[in-house]
């Protein structure tokens, strides 16, 4: 009994540490934000339906059951003003909840407590994280694309293990219809390992999800753009964002680079991640060989189907003129989920050179430290989306002023970011604000 609350404990005080740690990423009125979806769309549904109600609404074509839930929750818990903070914090505390599981979950890859702790802080420390994806509820998908091939390799131990995999895998499909691209690994689990809770919580998600996208299309009846994007930009788009975000965290060092250098100034961080594969794969373990092949692949389609299913011609780097690198690039949220993939690479390959006898287990933790050091480098963003706020507290006062100050006014509103979008007002009902 002392031990399980030992355990219980430990995973707390790691949990709180994490979520501190992601938190501590933001800037202050980037906390104070709320970012797009999470007011626009969730905010409003759960406003306007309820609390459970909304939980299974679709929005553009999907379900994003897991950012309704901490919509949901964030609202009932504290005052409408405390939103924000409360949207954010929460996303981070899942964040944190993911890189702990992950830690777990890594032992069918490796036993190593370092390379598993490597591992874990990726999510976390992720270089372009804060630019966008960390510390809102609609980006978290992103994290649960890198959870979905973890909860798929592991074998629970007993019902209750297979109970949480079957809710965390459900989860993840019924949130990100993408996850759909680790099927054949579900299926390959499923069959060789014959574990199958995960598989059967991802196959549920996804068919509530290609339910949902056939009777509420995203495109809304309008053909969807098939070749907006041509296969050369989207391997530029490849090494240009996964790749150059991990090495270059600040776009404009990237841009600014590309217009005096050209391409070669990623010819580095390529090469090296391909030499982390070839490595892996040469001299790796069966298992760690499996790791890679599924961490390239997963980041590759994850870019792939994200680009292409956008049909934005944003994504068009193979037609940039100099002007384009200089006014237009920037990094954006795909790149969060391919980043994090190909960043497994580097523990896989210090596994396999342990195994291998290049490198010694002892020296496992000083590598491990190289790595967090790495990427601590880039723990205070350059910039991110919501730096320029508008800040969610103020807005909620001044509506709860206006409706004070006129009685008869049934509404009002209160902006979101980013200021262009097409739900950047959340209107909220005068008894609403009256009431809190």
């Amino acid at each position: 009994m002392r031990s399980r609350i030992l355990k219980a404990a430990s995973l707390l005080g790691a949990a709180c540490v994490l979520t501190m740690i992601a938190w501590g990423r933001l800037p202050t009125l980037t906390r104070e934000t709320v970012w797009a979806e999470d007011g626009g769309v969730f905010l409003r549904d759960v406003l306007r339906a309820g609390h459970l109600q909304s939980i299974f609404l679709p929005y553009d074509g999907y379900l994003h059951v897991l950012p309704r839930l901490l919509a949901s929750i964030s609202h009932a818990l504290v005052p409408l003003e405390g939103y924000a903070i409360a949207m954010s914090l929460l996303s981070c505390a899942v964040v944190a909840g993911i890189s702990i599981g992950v830690f777990h979950l890594a032992r069918v890859l490796t036993e190593s407590v370092s390379v598993r702790l490597m591992i874990a802080v990726i999510p976390i420390l992720l270089p372009i994280g804060p630019n966008e994806v960390l510390g809102n509820a609609a980006n978290l998908h992103w994290y649960l694309l890198w959870l979905a091939p973890w909860l798929l390799l592991k074998k629970p131990a007993n019902p209750a293990a297979g109970a949480v995999l079957f809710v965390l895998s459900f989860l993840t499909a019924a949130s990100e219809i993408i996850s759909g691209m680790f099927l054949p690994l579900a299926v390959w689990v499923a069959w060789k390992r014959r574990s199958y809770a995960a598989p059967a919580g991802l196959l549920l998600g996804l068919i509530l999800q290609v339910l949902t996208t056939l009777v509420n299309p995203r495109f809304n009846g309008a053909a969807p753009p098939t070749d907006a994007v041509d296969k050369l930009s989207v391997l530029m788009g490849y090494v240009l964002l996964p790749i150059g975000s991990i090495w270059h965290p600040d776009s404009r060092t990237l841009a600014s680079g590309i217009v005096n250098f050209g391409s070669w100034v990623l010819v580095i961080p390529t090469l090296l991640f391909i030499g982390l594969l070839a490595f892996v794969l040469a001299k790796g373990t069966t298992v760690l060989k499996f790791g890679a092949v599924v961490a390239i692949a997963a980041s590759g389609l994850c870019w792939a189907a994200s680009v292409v299913l956008s049909g934005n011609t944003m994504f068009n780097y193979a037609a940039y003129a100099e002007s384009d690198w200089a006014n237009s690039f920037t990094y954006i949220r795909y790149a969060a989920a391919p980043g994090m993939f190909l960043l497994l690479l580097v523990p896989l390959a210090i596994a396999t050179a342990v195994q291998n006898g290049h490198i010694s287990r002892g020296n496992v933790p000083f590598f491990a430290g190289i790595f967090v050091i790495f990427l601590l480098i880039s723990y205070f963003p350059t910039a991110t989306t919501r730096q320029t706020g508008p800040a969610w507290a103020p807005g909620v006062d001044a509506a709860r002023t206006a409706c004070s100050n006129d009685r008869a006014l049934a509404s009002a509103v209160v902006v979101v970011a980013p200021a262009t979008w097409k739900f950047a007002q959340v209107e909220i009902a005068c008894p609403e604000l009256r009431s809190k």
